[in-house]
């Protein structure tokens, strides 16, 4: 997961940055065009994972080409497995897909509490509605976000009251897996953090990493912060998921994001707004400070 010391044998990567999409969409998942584009222009970043000898591997890499390799994923889901099998690579020990699935899903954050007030998972239509129809405790409306989804995918802001017919449409697609209900709010500053979990549970964490996005949500620079005053609970909140990820059968690198907010006169801490367990595009500089 991102060594210090010299190995012998290189590794295949890949960089399968829709691996939400993937966990959301089950078997029958295909990238579209658009989904291709945009993680050709954001892999560029995630080399900085690897390590001399590394090479990532693509729709151009012949089958068997890297055997004896060891196949390491952003995240490993069936397609990304099924790459590194294809090219001779021997995948890395991983989770199984159904405990991706399970802790990939934002009903498993919320679970573990610590979510802006008045937030709530469900996939029922009318509890939606009946919650948007309110006045959010803080906030200046609501953002539903779908059980998966990354760099902004599967978002929509709503204003309080009746949810329109394509706000309507959005529930309805989102379907069984459900979505969050979640107060929106202005943010001043994102954070993260980044941490690897072993199988028997020790987690090795990172540096606090202080992140830009651009207005849809979408990762755009990662940097070291010190001395925040948030540090602490931050890293608290890793620590706990940590221990729920652990119970939930997860192993390998994982990350939370996090936020500052205004609420009224103050600068209010969301301490876990998202739980990423796969690398992240700020997992270099967060926890190997490259």
């Amino acid at each position: 997961m991102g060594a210090h010391a010299p190995r012998a044998r290189s590794r295949a990567w890949v960089l399968n940055l829709d691996a939400d999409l993937e966990l959301g969409a089950g078997a029958s998942y295909t990238p579209s065009k658009r989904v291709l584009t945009a993680m050709a222009v954001k892999t560029a970043p995630l080399r900085a994972l690897l390590d001399p000898g590394d090479v990532v591997v693509d729709a151009t890499t012949p089958a068997g080409a890297l055997s004896g390799a060891l196949g390491v994923a952003f995240c490993p889901t069936p397609r990304a497995l099924a790459w590194l099998r294809h090219v001779g690579a021997e995948p890395a020990p991983h989770p199984s897909v159904e405990v991706l699935r399970v802790v990939a899903s934002r009903a498993f954050g919320l679970a573990l509490g610590s979510a802006l007030r008045g937030a709530i998972f469900t996939s029922d239509a009318a509890v939606v509605a009946r919650v948007v129809a309110s006045t959010p405790a803080v906030g200046r409306g609501w953002r539903l976000k779908r059980a998966y989804g990354m760099a902004g995918r599967g978002h929509r802001v709503v204003a309080a009251g009746t949810l329109s017919s394509a706000d309507a449409a959005f529930v309805a697609a989102s379907g069984p897996a459900g979505l969050v209900v979640e107060p929106e709010v202005e943010i001043v500053e994102e954070l993260g953090l980044h941490g690897v979990l072993t199988p028997e549970g020790a987690l090795r964490h990172g540096a606090l990493v202080r992140q830009t996005c651009d207005a849809h949500g979408a990762w755009v620079s990662t940097e070291r912060v010190t001395d925040h005053a948030a540090a602490s609970r931050i890293f608290e909140e890793l620590e706990r998921v940590g221990r729920a990820l652990h119970r939930a059968d997860y192993f390998g690198p994982f990350g939370i994001d996090a936020f500052t907010y205004r609420d009224g006169a103050r600068v209010a801490l969301q301490p876990r707004s998202e739980i990423n367990p796969r690398y992240s595009m700020g997992f270099a500089v967060g926890f190997l400070g490259r």
